[in-house]
């Protein structure tokens, strides 16, 4: 059975590293045109410290690509590959359903809401900041990191991440994003316990750690 592992396929055109190197420019550029789409949206944030996190999240990837370590063990199989990436992706979709009246109509909710928001994106921030030599979209371990907010949760950026998406599927509520929202807590959820197996394999440290840590779900 052929095993879903893109990166291996383009070895046999370009070595590995070479490919690690692409990888590595290639996501710092991604999210560094995300952060300047951001500033340029200056304007249409009423609520300028949300503009100024979610700019930040995006100069902080861009800046985690660039500083990241080569992996311990790289992601192999479509459950270190494809689920963290469509997971990855899932909160971008609830930004399809239109603003629901109850919250949009009301400038208290709506400013509730985008208060939520800042904060479970600062979680993130912080969290891609600490783990930036560590960082990865997919399942790979490069270093152990227990400082920041992992001092007290082993996922600190699914965390964020998971709050802010409970954030926008208030403000954009629908069945639908009701079901989105589900499937990316059950993917951040299975997600992590496969990041989980995988540190442990490569730092026997790694349990030991985890055990005195929160998980965040």
């Amino acid at each position: 059975m052929l095993t879903f592992d893109p990166l291996a396929w383009f070895a046999h055109l370009v070595p590995e590293r070479w490919l690690h190197r692409l990888i590595r420019f290639g996501g710092a550029g991604l999210f560094a045109a995300f952060a300047v789409v951001r500033v340029r949206q200056y304007r249409e944030f009423s609520l300028k410290p949300l503009w100024g996190v979610e700019t930040l999240v995006y100069v902080v990837l861009a800046g985690a690509y660039l500083a990241r370590l080569e992996p311990v063990e790289r992601s192999r199989g479509w459950r270190e590959v494809a689920l963290p990436v469509v997971g990855a992706l899932i909160p971008f979709a609830l930004l399809a359903t239109p603003p629901h009246p109850f919250a949009a109509a009301n400038p208290q909710r709506l400013l509730a809401v985008f208060w939520w928001l800042t904060a479970a994106t600062s979680l993130t921030v912080w969290g891609v900041w600490t783990l930036r030599r560590a960082f990865s979209i997919t399942a790979e371990a490069r270093t152990m990191v227990t400082g920041g907010p992992y001092r007290w949760v082993r996922h600190p950026v699914y965390l964020g991440e998971l709050l802010a998406a409970a954030g926008v599927c208030a403000w954009r509520f629908s069945v639908v994003n009701v079901a989105l929202l589900t499937a990316f807590v059950l993917a951040q959820c299975w997600r992590s316990r496969v990041e989980e197996t995988k540190l442990a394999r490569s730092f026997p440290e790694y349990a030991a750690w985890a055990r005195g840590r929160w998980w965040f779900c």
